[in-house]
């Protein structure tokens, strides 16, 4: 289990640096501002990350087990629940001097 949690953390860290070592190596050899503009917009047309599949993929199992235990039926609701009503008046704190 710990070599399985190193590999993974390390995969994670090098996947971050690699990606910033690609941008900074490109704008080293490609001084142009054309140039640069666009590797940017190829970028961004790019397939997301795999960190940004894998946070998609999270928040969906996350919100599928929400659903199934019911958390959402209740997060959802519209209806509010009264416990308790209290029946009292309001009261001033006790301050030192006037004020």
């Amino acid at each position: 289990m710990f070599g399985l949690s190193v590999i993974t953390t390390i995969s994670l860290v090098g996947l971050v640096w690699f990606r910033s070592f690609e941008e900074d190596l490109f704008v080293m050899l490609n001084p142009e501002q054309d140039r640069q503009e666009q590797f940017y917009a190829e970028r961004e047309k790019r397939t997301p990350t795999v960190y940004a599949n894998i946070t998609k993929a999270m928040g969906d199992l996350r919100a599928s087990i929400y659903d199934a235990m019911g958390f959402f039926n209740d997060y959802y609701s519209s209806e509010i629940k009264v416990e308790e009503e209290y029946e009292g008046e309001a009261r001033k704190l006790p301050l030192s001097g006037e004020r």
